[in-house]
């Protein structure tokens, strides 16, 4: 899946005058961060040319995954029409770009990042692009969400992976609680992802949700025989 026109145009306006040597490095230090799920205290993306590595080789599949993930909801739920949007752990605005690009009519999302670069970027990408009024806030996802208003849809996107799992429970009974209809979360498809998919749906199947995608059913994950789930990692 291709990156909207207008994104793809502001990604390579951001690249233009970086030495392909020097984002190269600073990928392959993004990459490093990324694989190892380090917690050293640092965000993965704290400096300007770790965002524009992103930009460059992690954005185009990660839109891609959230897009997919935003169909399958739409499948699912085909009366949807989100009016707002909350994500948690914005980066760039990936979930804005793809959320607007299936709903256009989306009409205010408030994007929630703690990286000043990302919030920089993301603020340059979208400019007068995106028609749905955004609101940039800073912050730590696990103790800075009390004053969030809710929002028919509720993101959280390639996030979980760079938080304490003590923390975890916390922040997803608080993104249940803001959900005015419908909670994403996306991890990357690794086993240690899975884990945290699993965890987060015991969670909300606890805390009375109704799963709508991938699996559309409250029953204990994996079934019996992990052959027979198409989801089940190999």
């Amino acid at each position: 899946m291709e990156l909207p026109a207008s994104l793809r145009q502001g990604v390579e306006r951001l690249l233009e005058n970086v030495p392909l040597a020097v984002l190269k490095q600073a990928a392959k230090t993004l990459s490093d961060r990324y694989r190892a799920e380090l917690r050293d205290g640092r965000l993965h993306m704290a400096e300007d040319l770790a965002v524009k590595a992103y930009l460059a080789t992690r954005l185009p599949a990660t839109y891609a995954a959230i897009r997919a993930s935003l169909d399958a909801l739409s499948d699912a739920k085909p009366a949807f029409q989100p009016r707002t949007l909350l994500d948690v752990g914005a980066g760039p605005g990936t979930v804005l770009w793809a959320a607007t690009d299936l709903w256009p009519d989306l009409e205010q999302a408030v994007l929630f990042e703690a990286s000043a670069a990302v919030r920089k970027v993301g603020e340059t990408l979208a400019g007068n692009t995106i028609a749905a009024q955004s609101r940039w806030l800073a912050g730590d996802a696990t103790i800075d969400l009390a004053d969030i208003e809710p929002a028919d849809l509720v993101t959280c996107a390639y996030v979980l992976d760079e938080i304490a799992p003590a923390s975890l429970p916390k922040l997803i009974d608080r993104l249940w609680q803001l959900t005015g209809d419908t909670l994403l979360s996306v991890e990357p498809g690794t086993p240690a992802g899975w884990q945290r998919i699993l965890a987060v749906r015991r969670q909300l199947i606890e805390a009375g949700a109704h799963v709508l995608a991938p699996c559309a059913h409250q029953a204990p994950c994996p079934p019996v025989q992990p052959d027979l789930c198409p989801f089940f990692p190999r």
